[in-house]
């Protein structure tokens, strides 16, 4: 019998476990080291008191069964014992005057609504939802990646996609920013503008509500932890191995090929071939000293073409009291500025609750969650490493300016707050090891469209990458999809016809 080939996974985050499950489908003996006690990387949840605080999902993209995305989550984890909720409104923006703008999930309610309270933009109202509904009736051809497509699949996605391009490159090309300063009204404006990410292409900002009207977004219930479990019992249940609380520091290099790592404690393992799934500039720069590095990881790392998102804080706030009849996620405008730092002074905050999810708060209380913006993040580092007691003092500080906020838009907070928790980009940092403590990597931008994944680097042979970092940008669906795509090209490059689902004993 053939010796199955050995596979190291640097990294038990969703992008490791995806390419892990997907590797022992096709044969490959896999391991996984992971730093942190426990799976998931920033995909968690964690507990305070009788709070369990989700930190990573906001909405899990590919839940509709009809649509593409689902099969990344199916073949995985078994999508139909989870119980999603799916939001009406997926958020509401109120101005300082009290207006309110609802971004319903149903496209006929949000043109309704846009109309409504914006008569005077009726042109790009239409214009909008017209490109909304267009891309509605899209099927993404994502099934495999461009490297191993052939010749035939190139065409049927050229088929596809053919009648979208021209309209694509266009709206790739206007900034939700752009668009917001096209309208009249103020408050649409306004609500644009916030619950929109300024810099990000309209396109990007298009395809959420897509997926939204279609329900192929939702929340599951029990949130992280719930999916960050379902995936490590998929992979340990397909025959892998996880070592937790196993820090790798260097990847060992033979006749430029990778073939094993070494770990903090002096420990040593060889492979036949070694994926990088945890942060990427650690990997290039310190696992292995900076002597690889082609065309790609350059621009990715060391030009202006790519950058790094803007960092958040991450506060919660556990209340006596039941949330559950105000909207989900409210963006606000605010009496008074709250300063979060030196390059940081927010004007609006945006408060989601998770009163949908039983899992989250006992009966008749509520979790609330908060990020305001920290991109100052080397100041919240240093903080931690070299004073922790003014560390403490900061995140308290902005912890109470933030409970300010909400007593004066929501009122009767204070009397009944029972926990208070505030993550940094330190925070990050200390348990995900993540570069600048971003929860998500690069900013989708009109620089970084169409720009390759960094799957490989030249010059170093058996070493892959994926995950957040590998792509343009981050998002759950988006790193799971990766893990199925980079085992395609492995198979392809090792003669082995792929299978993404599970051999039946």
């Amino acid at each position: 019998m053939e010796k199955k080939k050995k596979v190291i996974i640097i990294g038990a985050g969703l992008a490791g476990m995806s390419a892990g499950c997907y590797l022992q489908m096709n044969g490959f003996d896999t391991e996984i080291f992971e730093s942190y006690s426990m799976p998931g990387g920033l995909c968690a949840s964690w507990k305070r008191k009788d709070f369990n605080i989700d930190g990573c999902i906001h909405f899990m993209e590919g839940t509709a069964p009809t649509e593409v995305y689902y099969p990344f989550w199916n073949n995985l984890i078994d999508m139909k014992s989870i119980d999603f909720v799916f939001f009406d409104s997926h958020s509401v923006v109120d101005d300082r005057d009290g207006n309110r703008i609802h971004f319903y999930s149903d496209i006929d309610k949000l043109e309704e609504e846009f109309l409504t309270k914006a008569p005077e933009d009726k042109v790009q109202i239409r214009k909008f939802i017209k490109l909304v509904r267009k891309f509605n009736k899209l099927r993404l051809p994502i099934e495999k990646p461009f490297e191993v497509m052939t010749i035939t699949d190139k065409l049927k996605v050229a088929r596809t996609m053919l009648p979208y391009l021209i309209i694509m490159r266009k709206y790739l090309n206007i900034t939700n920013h752009e668009f917001a300063s096209r309208l009249k009204n103020p408050t649409l404006k306004y609500a644009i503008e916030t619950a929109f990410v300024g810099h990000m292409p309209l396109f990007y900002s298009i395809m959420p509500l897509v997926w939204r009207n279609k329900k192929d977004t939702g929340y599951p219930k029990g949130g992280a932890s719930l999916i960050s479990r379902m995936m490590e019992k998929s992979y340990t249940d397909l025959g892998g191995q996880i070592h937790f609380k196993s820090k790798v520091k260097k990847i060992i290099t033979k006749t430029n090929a990778a073939r094993g790592i070494q770990l903090e404690n002096g420990d040593t393992h060889y492979c036949d071939m070694v994926v990088n799934a945890a942060d990427g500039r650690t990997a290039v720069y310190d696992l292995l000293d900076g002597k690889y590095k082609d065309k790609n990881i350059i621009e990715r790392y060391e030009s202006d073409t790519f950058e790094t998102i803007d960092k958040t804080l991450y506060v919660t706030i556990g209340l006596n009291r039941d949330f559950s009849d105000v909207p989900r996620k409210i963006y606000f405008e605010l009496d008074k500025p709250v300063y979060i730092d030196k390059l940081t002074t927010m004007e609006h905050l945006e408060v989601t609750h998770y009163c949908d999810d039983p899992s989250s708060a006992p009966e008749g209380k509520s979790l609330l969650a908060l990020m305001p913006e920290a991109k100052d993040w080397e100041y919240w580092y240093n903080l931690r490493q070299n004073d922790k007691k003014k560390y403490r003092e900061e995140k308290k500080r902005v912890a109470n300016d933030v409970i300010d906020a909400l007593e004066w838009k929501f009122g009767n907070i204070k009397d009944h707050i029972e926990m208070i928790d505030v993550v940094t980009p330190a925070t990050y940092i200390r348990y995900t090891n993540n570069w600048t403590g971003g929860q998500i990597s690069w900013k989708a931008t009109k620089k970084t469209f169409g720009k390759p994944t960094t799957w490989q680097i030249k010059g170093l042979d058996d070493f892959y990458m994926t995950g957040q970092w590998a792509g343009t940008s981050g998002g759950l669906i988006n790193v799971v999809m990766m893990g199925n795509h980079l085992v395609q090209i492995i198979c392809k490059k090792e003669g082995i016809k792929f299978t993404d689902k599970a051999k039946t004993k």
